[in-house]
């Protein structure tokens, strides 16, 4: 593991105590948290990283965002606040791949970074951390780090400490929070509010000014020619619908041939339909492209556009139905008028109506119709859950019969005309 640590001559020390920390933690499987953070903090310091800038200036900030790309979407009004509350300071932000597409083109931050978290904790982890810090954060001397984002990632406190920031700010979502960063808030959310009102209930606590709770997603021209070129003379004077077959987890997945059988009937009353979805949905894309009238469906699944262009995609359709994932928050950020399909139950003990999957995650600033079935099934209703089903399947979701589907297209074209 020798070459794994190149001494960086005035961070040398710092090189030293996480060379010896990872090599007893591969030994050992365990960490001694205190001991490292002790020397750690001592020889940051040593090298001025907990100095105030000239005149309290605050010049470089890290953000630290390690969620999916819908979660990450909905952090799209803490990103702008926290621009307009520093608006001179460089700043950084960290995603994971799959996120960055979305994120490279954000107006709001000087620099994108990427990490990807992994799911455990281990000797590995612990060295993949130190050496994305040591060659990326060290040399920014970060005045401040935001840790926003409304998922838990178990590594992002080793970022927010590793960076060397001088401040290091976040949400509370465990005990250990407190022993990595400076301020700890609550993590708190008021019966009703949307997910994205903890980044913003954060940054209000920390005594920022919100003035601005809009999603955001961004593409460019590249981006939006790319989709027109995709959708040049198709369908035309028909209504365009974006349909998100995806979803990273099972239960979220309504079932394609349900789609088949609703969106059979949509066609007939004058709509086409855009598939998309990613590489585990080519075969249900491919199914619905090969049974539905060829005139009315496009299979962007094939293509395999990528996230910037399906969002232009999306920009160019008049509506977007599908799974209650993150293309559904891509769509609201769009401000298209949505039909949406959720695992969880109208009625769902303990958690209807105060603080559910559909309630956290609703479709903001839209128009919109969420779909969901009557009750949970089998274990899911036994052990009632936030997320509704825990199924490893279709399952509570499959409730929802096609006519629900064909119904709620017919009122929202009512709606959208009535607004017209």
């Amino acid at each position: 593991m020798a070459n794994e640590f190149v001494e960086l001559g005035e961070y040398e020390k710092l090189n030293q105590i996480i060379r010896e920390t990872f090599e007893h933690l591969a030994q050992t499987g365990q960490l001694k948290l205190g001991f490292f953070l002790q020397q750690m903090e001592e020889e940051f310091t040593r090298l001025g990283f907990r100095e105030e800038s000239a005149g309290n200036e605050v010049k470089n900030i890290l953000l630290l965002s390690l969620d999916a790309v819908g979660d990450f979407v909905v952090t799209s009004p803490a990103i702008r606040s926290i621009r307009e509350n520093f608006p001179a300071a460089r700043i950084t932000l960290v995603v994971p791949t799959k996120v960055y597409p979305l994120a490279e083109l954000c107006p709001y931050v000087n620099e994108v970074l990427i990490y990807d978290w992994e799911e455990k904790f281990s000797a590995e982890v612990f060295l993949k951390v130190t050496d994305f810090a040591r060659k990326n954060l060290w040399k920014r001397r970060f005045d401040l780090c935001f840790r926003i984002g409304v998922v838990y990632r178990p590594e992002i406190n080793f970022l927010s400490y590793l960076s060397g920031a001088r401040e290091r700010i976040c949400l509370e979502f465990s005990e250990i929070d407190k022993f990595f960063n400076t301020k700890c808030i609550e993590n708190f959310i008021k019966a009703g509010d949307h997910i994205s009102a903890l980044d913003l209930y954060f940054l209000l606590n920390v005594g920022l000014k919100v003035n601005d709770t809009r999603l955001e997603v961004w593409y460019n021209k590249t981006d939006l020619f790319t989709a027109r070129n995709l959708l040049k003379n198709f369908a035309q004077g028909r209504i365009k619908i974006a349909l998100g077959i995806g979803a990273y987890a099972p239960a979220r997945k309504y079932p394609v041939e349900k789609y088949f059988v609703a969106l059979k009937e949509i066609i007939s009353r004058g709509a086409a339909v855009i598939i998309l979805g990613g590489k585990d949905e080519l075969n249900d894309a491919k199914f619905l492209e090969e049974n539905l009238p060829a005139e009315c469906v496009k299979n962007f699944v094939e293509v395999g556009a990528g996230w910037r262009v399906d969002t232009a995609v999306i920009s160019q359709s008049d509506l977007y139905m599908g799974n209650m994932t993150g293309v559904c928050d891509i769509a609201a950020a769009l401000n298209k008028p949505i039909i949406t399909l959720s695992r969880v139950a109208k009625r769902l003990p303990g958690f209807s109506g105060i603080h559910n999957e559909t309630i956290s995650y609703r479709p903001l600033q839209s128009l919109s119709f969420i779909l969901q079935p009557e009750h949970q099934l089998d274990e899911c209703r036994e052990n009632p859950s936030y997320f509704g089903c825990v199924a490893d399947h279709a399952h509570c979701i499959a409730q929802i019969e096609p006519k629900e589907i064909v119904a709620a297209y017919d009122e929202i074209i009512k709606l959208m005309k009535f607004r017209k």
